[in-house]
């Protein structure tokens, strides 16, 4: 009998007889890891859906119509107060007075209007007219260029119409006929056919050797002069001649400026346009 007891299975002996094993607790249950992926590769993440996007508004196409224009470019002013080469310079935008480093003051300004000219306003010069400065010892340059743009209403029958004036200084002078006279270092006559009612262009200077006068930009008289003039210290008249205040211009004055220096060819085209030179 005690050997059919050892024999049974499921039945443990100790010393105080037979007893029944214990029961093992049940595990808890772990959780099944997915296989993992290459080594080094980070666990795929479950997609999340992306807000949504406020709609772009995209502008409807202007209907095509005239092409737009770029600005012009600004152009240069004409009075640079910095330049120490510019004696005087007359812009004529609603008063006679000088934008050169200068600030000339005219001492005498009577019955003088002011018009549209060839860049803003222009100076309108009459038999009644009378514009004069000063004399100053920087009027007198060793070099000079003068430049002005002219509208004449007619042509001086006989005589002439002054521009720019001063005794011993060098002049511009509007001749019968359409002449124009540039006085250097030499009184020279040049014919031009200058029509009254257009804006014309008008340079005249010397370095001293040589005077030239250029119209619209091209030379059209060039001759041998001794030096610049600028003896004396007659005041200087601006579309009148001196002393006398006679031979007024009859027309349009513009963009007078004075040089101690000869303007380059380049300059003076600029100064006059540069549409035909």
């Amino acid at each position: 009998m005690a050997a059919l007891l050892l024999s049974l299975p499921g039945c443990a002996l100790d010393a105080r007889g037979t007893r029944q094993p214990e029961r093992a607790e049940p595990r808890p249950e772990q959780p099944v890891e997915e296989p993992a992926g290459d080594i080094g590769e980070a666990p795929a993440e479950a997609p999340v859906d992306a807000p949504a996007e406020d709609p772009v508004d995209v502008p409807a196409e202007e209907p095509a119509g005239e092409p737009v224009e770029e600005p012009a470019e600004e152009p240069a002013a004409l009075c640079d107060a910095a330049d120490p080469s510019l004696i005087a310079c007359f812009a004529f935008e609603g008063d006679p007075g000088d934008g050169s480093q200068h600030r000339f003051k005219p001492e005498q300004a009577e019955n003088l209007s002011y018009e549209p000219g060839k860049g803003g306003q222009a100076l309108r010069v009459t038999r009644r007219s009378s514009l004069r400065f000063h004399h100053d010892a920087a009027w007198a340059a060793p070099a000079m260029t003068i430049d002005v743009w002219i509208n004449p209403d007619s042509l001086p029958k006989s005589g002439r119409y002054a521009v720019i004036d001063s005794g011993g200084k060098p002049s511009i002078f509007l001749m019968a006929s359409g002449e124009i006279r540039c006085t250097m270092g030499v009184e020279r006559n040049v014919p031009y056919a200058v029509v009254p009612g257009e804006w014309t262009h008008i340079a005249c200077l010397s370095d001293g050797q040589t005077q030239s006068l250029y119209v619209n930009g091209v030379e059209v008289d060039r001759s041998p002069s001794g030096a610049v003039l600028a003896s004396g210290e007659q005041p200087i008249f601006i579309g009148s001649e001196e002393p006398s205040g006679k031979d007024e211009f009859d027309g349009l004055l513009d963009s007078l400026r004075v040089f101690g220096r000869t303007l380059a060819p380049e300059e003076i085209c600029a100064a006059a346009g540069g549409n035909a030179c």
